[in-house]
């Protein structure tokens, strides 16, 4: 029996190129399907971009109260800007390292409307924000997926936001109140 176990060809240690290849393969499958699941979707970055937007329209309210300065704010196709005066009274972006830096949306998100007083916001415009408020009540609908989230601010820079939609879809429940300032 031992010369029976002598006598078949002795296998090298180590993988095949095949076996090498074949697990290779199956990572780059497995870590293709974890990027695709971990990125959010649409709805989830519109809901992201609008609780933002909300967020800096607040803090810019409150910083023109505290310095004096105005701050204004312009919806741009795919994101928003904010902007300060410079020594010549001329409107300037907030350099990229400032929170006011312009923002660009990610994925199908959008602005579908903004309105001042009820009256759209004409293309290019800006929105000023001085020490004592805006000239009118803001409402900014933002986009993505199958959600609508609309961002409401009052002259005196109390911002509010809420899903636009009664009833979760699919799910019969009623859609949570986001608002940052119920009222």
């Amino acid at each position: 029996m031992r010369r029976a176990l002598r006598a078949l060809p002795a296998r090298d240690s180590g993988f095949t190129l095949i076996e090498v290849m074949l697990v290779v393969v199956i990572i780059a499958v497995l870590s293709s399907m974890l990027v695709i699941v971990a990125l959010p979707g649409d709805a989830a970055l519109a809901d992201k971009e609008a609780r933002r937007l909300a967020a800096l329209l607040e803090l810019a309210f409150a910083e023109t109260r505290a310095s004096g300065q105005s701050v204004a704010w312009s919806p741009e196709r795919a994101g928003y800007s904010f902007w300060q005066r410079n020594e010549d009274g001329e409107w300037n972006r907030f350099p990229d390292t400032s929170v006011y830096r312009r923002r660009t949306f990610g994925g199908q998100t959008e602005f579908r409307a903004v309105l001042i007083d009820a009256r759209e916001l004409p293309q290019g415009d800006r929105v000023t924000i001085s020490p004592y408020g805006t000239r009118g009540l803001i409402e900014a609908t933002i986009a993505g997926g199958n959600a609508q989230f609309i961002l409401r601010g009052d002259v005196l820079g109390r911002i509010s936001l809420q899903r636009n939609a009664d009833v979760k879809a699919g799910t019969g429940r009623p859609v949570p109140d986001l608002r940052l300032h119920p009222g």
